[in-house]
């Protein structure tokens, strides 16, 4: 599997398609082993330093810890909650299926054994 250049890796990390020999890869980005954890890492580590930034205002530590978190929480709440648009949509902009990423969903049939072994809830 081919992977992109250090050029070609930061204009896809901001938003960029990559060719069509890379697609393989960004399958792989996008769906396969670590990919929710790629995303989180590649949306939350950039923001860091404008938390850090907030370590320089005056008031108490606490304070400033406290106002951290109040932005932090909200933040890894909508990225988890967008990653799956955001990964269906980065698909589709390579010209790629977005079910892949429903790829590891259970099946109808599997679904319908379930609930008749287990009941309906």
């Amino acid at each position: 599997m081919r992977t992109p250049t250090i050029g070609q890796r930061i204009a896809y990390d901001l938003g960029r398609e990559l060719p069509r020999e890379l697609h393989e890869w960004v399958v792989h980005d996008l769906v396969g082993h670590g990919a929710m954890e790629r995303y989180l890492v590649r949306f939350l580590v950039p923001i860091i330093p404008f938390f850090a930034l907030v370590l320089l205002f005056p008031g108490p530590m606490p304070l400033k810890i406290g106002m951290i978190v109040m932005m932090i929480i909200p933040l890894v709440v909508f990225t988890v909650s967008l990653s799956y648009v955001w990964r269906r949509f980065r698909l589709a902009q390579h010209g790629l299926d977005p079910n892949l990423l429903d790829h590891n969903k259970i099946s109808e049939h599997d679904r319908d054994m379930y609930e008749l072994h287990y009941g309906h809830r």
